[in-house]
């Protein structure tokens, strides 16, 4: 007799904005490989009534939970919601664990607990600290709990003598947003799945932007992720030759890819997106619990240079979920 799995993701708002709806095409993949993996496969959608998800999972009794939530009401502060009660109810799923992924997507939490870990990442302020600016850096506004850059675009970088912006500041919420150094240089996504010998480290992704005019930001903002039409999504590459990457950076990289997951107690799969100064000194700036499972993300991009299909990718994550083979 089969055993029944249940992909479980956020419900979607009425008029849904890309980012949201590319959780459906996650589903499809997860559902197919799940299949070719002989599991029956249920889903079901995820929103603040949590006691029907908790009857959901009690009606349909699933050997496991595979997490495709992102968001609840396309709010990312609700993330870890479902991941709780997946715990109360000792049901195993996929992905990061409950505190993990907490901090995951908090990114200010992230941010205070990658200082205490030894972790490079960038200086950062919250907005109760606006005298601290350095006229000769540049910073970033950024939102402090959402995913897939909504809230982030190039008109959140700003120099730190531009007093107009700044006092602009005062206004926004200071228990969403945070502002960060902002590191001009090479930005690379670093995908990591675990495994029987613990994290595998990915082949490394570069962004490349191209033809960026001098002064525009170069960032994988909302625009560059998800607006197909606009300038950086036509104008940002994903590379993984990184022949030209110094040897003892990307051990360094990996160093730091593998501290972090075991430091914070990741699980499953993960990207990491770094930033290199012009000094050659990496600096994480985002930990991506659960990151997308597209087939045009970066994950499955980086799993298919390592000779791994969705199926092998699915399974990996399902047999750390399980703590056994499939």
């Amino acid at each position: 007799m089969k055993e029944t799995a249940l992909i479980l993701h956020g419900k979607l708002s009425e008029k849904p904005t890309e980012d949201e709806l590319d959780v459906l095409e996650q589903a499809d993949i997860v559902r197919s490989a799940l299949e070719q993996l002989n599991f029956k496969v249920k889903t079901a959608q995820v929103d603040l009534n949590l006691q029907q998800t908790l009857d959901t999972i009690s009606r349909i009794k699933p050997c496991f939970i595979f997490n495709l939530v992102e968001t609840i009401l396309n709010r990312g502060e609700f993330v870890y919601f479902p991941a709780a009660v997946y715990s109360y109810l000792e049901i195993p799923f996929t992905g990061s664990p409950l505190i993990p992924l907490f901090f995951a997507a908090n990114k200010l939490r992230a941010k205070i607990e990658m200082k205490r870990l030894g972790i490079p990442t960038p200086p950062w302020m919250e907005l109760t600290e606006l005298r601290r600016f350095d006229h000769e850096k540049k910073y970033i506004l950024k939102p402090i709990w959402e995913e897939g850059s909504l809230g982030l675009d190039e008109e959140n970088v700003f120099q730190g003598n531009d007093k107009k912006y700044i006092k602009s500041l005062t206004q926004k919420n200071p228990d969403y947003y945070f502002i960060e150094e902002f590191i001009e240089g090479r930005e690379f996504n670093i995908s990591i799945i675990g495994g029987k010998q613990g994290p595998e480290v990915l082949p490394f992704a570069e962004m490349n932007f191209l033809n960026f005019p001098e002064g525009k930001p170069k960032i994988m903002g909302y625009s560059a992720k998800w607006k197909e039409d606009s300038f950086e999504y036509l104008n940002t590459r994903r590379t993984f030759d990184v022949e030209n990457l110094d040897t003892f950076l990307q051990l360094r990289m990996k160093q730091i890819c593998e501290k972090t997951w075991n430091k914070l107690g990741l699980k499953g799969y993960v990207r990491l997106d770094f930033r290199i100064d012009h000094n050659l000194n990496p600096y994480v700036i985002d930990i991506n619990a659960n990151p997308c499972l597209s087939g045009s993300g970066g994950f499955m991009a980086a799993s298919e240079m390592a000779g791994m299909n969705h199926v092998d990718v699915i399974r990996r994550i399902v047999e750390q979920a399980l703590g056994r083979p499939v």
